[in-house]
């Protein structure tokens, strides 16, 4: 229930906001990292837009709000176009704001990571979001580094490749032309 109102918040936040404005998000590339203790997100954003005009919007990120969902413990955001911190409007438990700022007909860059407590068998990270920019991204990859002490037994999304490499499994996601239907979900247990 938490999490299908933070997602409808989102829309109306953000979704009216974007396509009023002229701007669109294009592409994500996420690294997830599973420990025992965090579930880490380390994301760049592509944003450009449309218009001629600069555009300052703001911006609602949610953070999964799920019985198994633990709390988030630090957030960090950097405009790396810009080369600086964006305006940063609050912090709920269950997302936060920043200003999005984009010069007329130009793309920015986006970096965002947080931290969250593992508090069950399960990680999410909330990709129904990208129907609130009324459009597919043109491209997304996601990576999920886990350590040896955790082994997942299910996917929201089946992984394109596996590869093991120094103690470490890592999967890998890439699609075109996505519009998720479901969050990315990662069941797990420990060894």
């Amino acid at each position: 229930m938490r999490l299908t109102r933070t997602v409808l918040i989102f829309f109306l936040l953000l979704g009216s906001n974007a396509l009023c404005q002229g701007v669109v998000f294009s592409r994500e590339d996420i690294t997830f990292r599973l420990s025992s203790k965090h579930f880490i997100v380390d994301g760049y954003y592509w944003f450009y837009n449309l218009t001629a005009h600069e555009v300052n919007m703001s911006i609602y990120y949610p953070f999964p709000a799920t019985g198994n969902a633990g709390t988030v413990d630090s957030v960090d955001i950097f405009d790396i176009a810009q080369e600086s911190q964006p305006k940063f409007l609050g912090r709920t438990e269950t997302g936060f704001s920043f200003i999005l700022t984009i010069a007329g007909h130009d793309t920015t860059l986006y970096h965002i990571a947080y931290r969250q407590k593992v508090a069950g068998d399960s990680a999410t990270y909330i990709l129904r979001s990208t129907h609130a920019w009324n459009r597919p991204l043109d491209y997304a990859e996601y990576k999920l580094m886990i350590e040896d002490s955790i082994r997942v037994f299910k996917f929201s999304y089946d992984p394109d490749t596996l590869y093991d490499i120094g103690g470490k499994r890592i999967y890998l996601w890439r699609r075109t032309n996505f519009m998720p239907e479901r969050d990315f979900v990662i069941h797990f247990k420990p060894e």
